[in-house]
């Protein structure tokens, strides 16, 4: 039990660290636009996205903290932010058809964090992290009907909660969500050194 709650744990960090570094990169580029404006347009619209970021941050820290009412907004953050990334990726994208080499690889790189945050979304409504961030994990996770054998683990790649069966995964094995690889190749080498020991 104590390992599904370490999974759980570094899977709410993962998504935490997202919603950071995604809120700096949206007041970045907020700021990177209002600053070709002009000056009296630039200042109202700096107050108002200064203000509207501030808003983001408190939904980051309290989701960081697991508060209670932080729950729904980050689940709202989450898609604000998918849909940000999405919106300014087509609109590099549009830039960089018309030869801003620069613009294209941005458009590709935000295209890329639009998907992961697409993949990832689900965990919001997985019931066992739900009730971890509630704090009800341990009647959940108890009733969660894993084998003697089973524990809960995290996709390295996508972060999907999955029930798995450590004993007996193979370098072969593949998440259902995103078909990135269980295993790898660094622990799968190094456990092949311990078995030949």
């Amino acid at each position: 039990m104590e390992g599904d709650i370490t999974a759980i744990e570094r899977v709410h960090r993962g998504m935490s660290s997202s919603l950071l570094w995604l809120s700096l990169l949206f007041f970045f580029l907020v700021f990177s636009f209002i600053s070709s404006l002009d000056s009296s347009i630039a200042i109202t619209l700096g107050i108002i996205s200064i203000a509207f970021n501030a808003i983001l941050l408190s939904i980051y820290f309290g989701f960081l903290r697991r508060r209670n009412w932080a729950y729904k907004f980050a689940m709202a953050h989450w898609l604000f932010l998918i849909l940000i990334c999405s919106f300014t990726g087509i609109l590099n994208l549009i830039t960089g058809l018309q030869g801003e080499i620069l613009s294209l690889i941005m458009s590709g790189m935000l295209f890329f964090i639009s998907v992961g945050l697409v993949k990832r979304f689900s965990t919001f409504s997985n019931p066992l992290f739900i009730a971890w961030y509630l704090g009800k994990s341990n009647q959940i996770l108890a009733a969660s009907k894993l084998e003697g054998n089973e524990m809960m683990g995290a996709c390295p790649h996508c972060l999907s909660l999955l029930a798995v069966k450590p004993l007996e995964l193979s370098r072969g094995d593949l998440c259902p969500n995103c078909g990135g690889d269980l295993v790898s190749e660094e622990t799968y080498s190094r456990f092949s050194i311990l078995e030949e020991e």
